[in-house]
Parts: structure tokens; C-alpha cells; sequence
């Protein structure tokens, strides 16, 4: 439904489906979500319970909402912390939930529960029961079994687990916390109910980049700008997946900046790593603008070296490559620019390329921006032992895949002065002092920009689709939607 109002600059606005003739809407119809995205569908969760039967080890699964994004990966709930879910294949009922009933008090504090009903009318269960009956239940449920799987995160229910395989006279019982592992590879492939949660969590995060780049000017605050951003999640009924990053001027070279607080200073670059949340499923899109709507020529320089390394990295994120394949392409690009830049004095140095290299440029997304999942042969925590090393590949890209890639260059004004604490165990003080001497009238030229640019990629059969496109990322693009 379109709603008319009367308001200098804002024309026709669409709520999107939320509060439909609610004068007070004010969102330009151009930063509503247009499209469907399917609800909630149990049959969608029953095919998974039981992808994960035919895998599991245990002959009985349990696995309580203590997991987290893996429980609700398994059966959609969301009521409420305590619920335990049984997975029995053999049984009458292979779906069995344990949850809290519903009471009025809990009603008048906390809302509407789903309930036992909920459990089964909604969410699937084929027997449900109230939480507080699950000892006296779980041991008849399990005492002909031999063993069971469980989920490593799920402690707790482990040592309840464990307490009634004894009491239940189990013969050789045994618990296999196998489920982790098996739910995290299921999860790296999206199903087609999944990859529509993210289009719109994407999209909607692309559109608020939109928003921003129309409202942001000198003067504003970066919480202005976030407001904006998150302004547009809302009216398009979603929330946020993470803390909003908005940071200017120093503070985009920040990885991880929330304060955003400062104010947006005439010459600054804004960037902006946000994303909405649709059911849970969770954008990450990231852009870099200049306040002012035009980039300076230092700022255009850095930029187009860190936008050619993110489309150069997309074109290897398909059926054929190996995961990290288009981390180390991104890499390879900015190394090179860095150097011709006069920032890197030998390609070959480790610790220089470090000095600027700060992550891995992919990660998965889904239910958690950055979503579990196994990256191959990699030590993921470890960055130092892989992201430099380009023999270190990972697993296939697989189709059903979606992943980010966020290359970027962060040049802190006081950075070189740190680089004996952190690189005097790779080379000696006067290796690090002829580099800094070397390099600092040119690093002192750019000190203080922060870049990064960031895309949701889906690969296909056929290669991938960049997700959030809808975002302007080229300097053409960027500085034409922000005039004014």
C-alpha cells in the first residue's frame, strides 16, 4: 500500500507491509523491500532433523536450545532458552520437544509463549512436553539404546545425559558429542529457504546504504548516519544483525569501531559495515563514501586499488577455485598497489605485508555474521600461519555457498610507531627502522583513511551472484548518488 504524505523532500513512501496507512511513515518508497520471502515453513526444518538422522553417530540425538543458532537451525525455535529437543528416528514420534508451558505470569512479564501447542502446531514436534518432565521422560525414551549424540556446547544437558544413561541400565551406553561438527557442515550449504532470508536481509542492507549515501553531509554525527541506516531495517521489519560500524575520518580505519559518535568532518571518508537480520539470517555489506560526496584524490587512489581487489577476488569465487583463492587474490592486489604506492619496500617481506594485511577478505554468512563452518586446511584463528600463504587454499567452493569478501586498506596516523612491538621477533630494529624512515613521508600522505569494501556473494552452479550489487561501490556510482 502507498501512503501520500505532505512533507518537503519526501514525496511517495511505502511502509513495506509494516503499519500500512500510518501517516507518520516517512520512508521514500525507494528504500522499501519489494519482493516475498517465504515464512516460516516446518517442512523446511523436518527435511533437516532428518539430514542430521542419517548422519549422526548416537542412535538418539538430544540437543537443547543452549546451542544457540544450532537448535534453531534444527527446528526453528525461538520461544525460549530452556527447550530440549529429542531425536529419535526409530521411535513413533521422531521429533520430540521439551518446552516451557504456557503461564500467565511469564505472559504479563515476557509475552505470549509458544507453549506445548506451539511446539507441535508450529514447529513440527510430534509429542511435546513441559521441560520440567524431562527426567522422569527421557529415561524410558532412551533405556533401549546404546548410545547417544550430543552437541559439544550443549554441557549441561551432557551431564543430565549421562546421569540417566546409568540410571536407564543402558548396556555399554555411550554419549558421542558429534553433533557440532555435522550441523556446522549443514550449515555452510544454504537451502532455498535460507538463501530467501538472506536475498531480503541483503537487499534491505543495500537500500540502507542507499538511504545513507542521500543523508550523510558534514555536520552530522556518525549515530546520525547509523540511524538512518537502521532506520530503514526497521521499516522494512527487521532488526539488526550486528553493532552498526560507522566510523569516520581515523575511526574508519578501525576494523571493529562502534562508538560512532564523531562528528562527520568535510574531507572524511564514512565507513559504514552494517546488516540487517531477516529470521534470524544475517547481512554484512560494507561501503566507504566521502562526506563531502566527492573523493579527494588521495582517497580515490586507495579506493580504486581496494575496489579492483574486491572484484577481481569475486571472480574466483565459483565452482573450481579453492576458498581462500579469492582472499589471496585480493591480497596479491593490494600488496602490489601498496608497493607501487611507495607504502611496501619489498614484496617478499613477511612482516611488511602483515604490517597491512589485518584478516582473512571471506567469511561465511547465515545464521551469524560470521557463520561456523570449516574452511578446509586452515587453522582459522591462527591468521598469521595462512593468510599470506598462498598454498594454503582451503576446502572446494561449493554451490549453496554465501560468503562475504571485505578487502581493505586501515592506515592508522600513529602506526609505524608500533612496529617494533609488533614485529621485533620477525626482524631487527634497524630493518624496522629503515622501513618506517623509508615509507613515512608517503604513509603520513594517506594516514588517517580507512577502507574497506564489502559484498555478499551466493556461488551457483554456473559461478555466483553478488547479493548486495543493489549498494553503490563504484567512485562513479558513489558520487553521483550523492548529489545533491
Amino acid at each position: 500500500m502507498t501512503v501520500l504524505i505532505m512533507a518537503t523532500g519526501i514525496g511517495t513512501v511505502n511502509c513495506g507491509g509494516q503499519n500500512m496507512g500510518d501517516p507518520h511513515c516517512t520512508l521514500p518508497d525507494k528504500f522499501v523491500f519489494a519482493g516475498h520471502t517465504p515464512d516460516f515453513d516446518p517442512e523446511i526444518f523436518k527435511l533437516r532433523r532428518q539430514r542430521l538422522m542419517e548422519k549422526m553417530q548416537g542412535e538418539t540425538a538430544l540437543i537443547s536450545a543452549a546451542t544457540g543458532n544450532d537448535f534453531i537451525y534444527l527446528t526453528g525455535y525461538t520461544g525460549e532458552r530452556r527447550a530440549v529437543a529429542v531425536l529419535d528416528p526409530y521411535s513413533e514420534n521422531p521429533f520430540t520437544m521439551f518446552v516451557l508451558p504456557r503461564e500467565p505470569m511469564s505472559t504479563l512479564w515476557d509475552g505470549e509463549r509458544p507453549g506445548i501447542e506451539g511446539a507441535v502446531n508450529r514447529y513440527g514436534a510430534d509429542a511435546a512436553y513441559p521441560v520440567s518432565e524431562l527426567n522422569d521422560r527421557l529415561p524410558a525414551m532412551i533405556k533401549s539404546k546404546n548410545s547417544l549424540s550430543m552437541h559439544a556446547d550443549d554441557s549441561a544437558l551432557r551431564e543430565r545425559a549421562g546421569n540417566l544413561l546409568g540410571s536407564a541400565s543402558v548396556a555399554n551406553g555411550s554419549v558421542h558429542t558429534d553433533l557440532a561438527p555435522i550441523l556446522h557442515e549443514m550449515r555452510v550449504i544454504k537451502d532455498n529457504w535460507e538463501i530467501a532470508q538472506l536475498e531480503k536481509a541483503i537487499e534491505v542492507t543495500g537500500l540502507a546504504h542507499q538511504r545513507a549515501l542521500q543523508t550523510a553531509a558534514p555536520g552530522q554525527k556518525e549515530y546520525d548516519v547509523q540511524a538512518e541506516i537502521e532506520y530503514v531495517f526497521r521499516k522494512n521489519g527487521l532488526s539488526t544483525g550486528f553493532s552498526s560500524i560507522v566510523g569516520s575520518g581515523p575511526n574508519a580505519a578501525i576494523l571493529h569501531y562502534v562508538h560512532n559518535d564523531r562528528v562527520l568532518q568535510d574531507g572524511d571518508l564514512l565507513l559504514m559495515d552494517v546488516g540487517a537480520a531477516c529470521n534470524g539470517y544475517v547481512a554484512d555489506v560494507t561501503r566507504t563514501i566521502p562526506v563531502n560526496g566527492r573523493f579527494s584524490d588521495n582517497q580515490r587512489e586507495l579506493y580504486s586499488l581496494v575496489l579492483k581487489a574486491n572484484l577481481e577476488a569475486i571472480e574466483m569465487m565459483k565452482p573450481g577455485h579453492k576458498i581462500l583463492d579469492c582472499h589471496h587474490r585480493a591480497t596479491e592486489i593490494i600488496v602490489r598497489g601498496l608497493y607501487d604506492i611507495g607504502l611496501i619496500t619489498d614484496t617478499t617481506s613477511w612482516w611488511q605485508k602483515r604490517f597491512y594485511i589485518q584478516y582473512r577478505n571471506n567469511h561465511y554468512i547465515g545464521l551469524h555474521v560470521h557463520d561456523v563452518g570449516s574452511y578446509g586446511d586452515l587453522n582459522a584463528p591462527d591468521r598469521d600461519s595462512y593468510i599470506l600463504n598462498p598454498q594454503i587454499r582451503g576446502r572446494d567452493i561449493e554451490p549453496g555457498m554465501v560468503m562475504t569478501i571485505e578487502p581493505g586498506i586501515y592506515l592508522l596516523g600513529d602506526r609505524l610507531e608500533y612496529l617494533h612491538e609488533l614485529f621485533g621477533d620477525r626482524a631487527s630494529a634497524a630493518e624496522l627502522d629503515a622501513f618506517a624512515e623509508k615509507v613515512r613521508p608517503v604513509y603520513e600522505k594517506y594516514a588517517g583513511i580507512g577502507i574497506r569494501i564489502e559484498d555478499d556473494v551466493l556461488i551457483t552452479d554456473e559461478g555466483n551472484r553478488v547479493l548486495s550489487a543493489n549498494a553503490p561501490k563504484t567512485i562513479e556510482d558513489i558520487e553521483a548518488a550523492m548529489r545533491r
